[in-house]
């Protein structure tokens, strides 16, 4: 896994790493309301893929808090 090789020399700071979280679980969530809004499936099959899109977006919400709680004071 080569994104778990330390790669930068410079220290990190929350609020840049979070972004990159946040965008990828924005993506997951469209894909999932994609699907339930898209695909042919069992209602109770669409009621679990609507439950993992609020999931989904509930934990984007999160992250999104700690982001801006995160945020350089300048």
């Amino acid at each position: 896994m080569p994104y778990l090789t330390p790669y930068h020399l410079a220290e990190q700071n929350a609020y840049a790493l979070l972004g990159p979280l946040s965008a990828s679980l924005q993506e997951l969530e469209r894909r999932a309301r994609h699907y339930s809004e898209r695909l042919a499936m069992e209602p109770a099959d669409r009621e679990t893929v609507q439950a993992a899109q609020r999931a989904l977006a509930a934990a984007r919400a999160e992250i999104e808090r700690l982001r801006q709680s995160s945020a350089p004071t300048r």
